[in-house]
């Protein structure tokens, strides 16, 4: 008899909101390059562990581009070039590099089924108006985005520029055919957003359950104890001088 294929791990929703906390608490607290970069590594191993290596490899490029900009604001200064033009690229360089670990636990907590979600939000005590208002925002900037993306290849296929250079230099019609029709498209999107939640029934006031199980493994408990290990190991080093 064959032996039935394991299924791929799959963390407690609870796990990505607690990862998502504690880089928060770690962009805040640690301020060294090197404890940034064992911060964010141990964030790029927790989405090969968890099947997201296509994800992985996406934050590693945005975090080489975040700091090839920082890198190059630094130089800016070396060579004399004006302080606010250097300043900029290097703030927007160390802040970029910084939020995407948060962002990365965050985008994984938005590709939660709305049920688990607030299912798994209800068990941790939230009140349900919490997890509702949480889950309509993490599917609400998703599907703007997809909207905004709908927008352009649009826009292009009617021969109207897109590019980033066309929109610097031709503001008053990005704002007319991007700008406007995804402004009204948000109206929309919130109200099919509110209607899809009425149908799933989330003014029940019973309690929420999920077709998935939600169960705090140990698994999750090993992830969130490394993610607070590392973050405090890093900060206890920084303090003492050693980062």
């Amino acid at each position: 008899m064959a032996e039935e294929k394991q299924e791929r791990y799959q963390p407690d929703p609870r796990t990505w909101l607690l990862l998502c906390l504690l880089g928060i608490a770690s962009i805040i607290l640690i301020h060294s390059e090197i404890g940034g970069l064992c911060v964010f590594l141990f964030c790029i191993l927790i989405h090969f562990f968890t099947g997201k290596a296509g994800r992985a490899f996406s934050y590693l490029l945005c975090y080489l581009i975040f700091t090839g900009i920082a890198w190059a604001g630094v130089k800016l200064v070396e060579h004399d070039v004006v302080f606010s033009v250097s300043s900029m690229l290097s703030s927007i360089g160390v802040v970029g590099r910084k939020a995407i670990i948060p962002l990365a636990f965050a985008v994984c907590l938005s590709k939660e089924p709305t049920g688990s979600l607030m299912a798994a939000l209800q068990k941790l005590r939230f009140p349900k108006a919490v997890g509702i208002a949480v889950a309509i925002l993490l599917r609400f900037f998703p599907t703007i985005s997809g909207e905004y993306r709908a927008i352009r290849s649009s826009q292009r296929f009617r021969g109207i520029g897109v590019g980033v250079f066309h929109t610097l230099t031709h503001l008053p019609s990005t704002v007319e055919y991007i700008l406007i029709p995804l402004v009204l498209r948000t109206t929309k999107v919130a109200e099919e957003l509110s209607a899809s939640m009425t149908v799933r029934g989330v003014r029940f006031s019973g309690e929420t359950v999920s077709y998935r199980a939600i169960r705090f493994t140990w698994k999750d408990a090993i992830l969130c104890t490394l993610m607070l290990l590392i973050s405090g190991l890093v900060f206890s080093l920084e303090r003492g001088g050693v980062l």
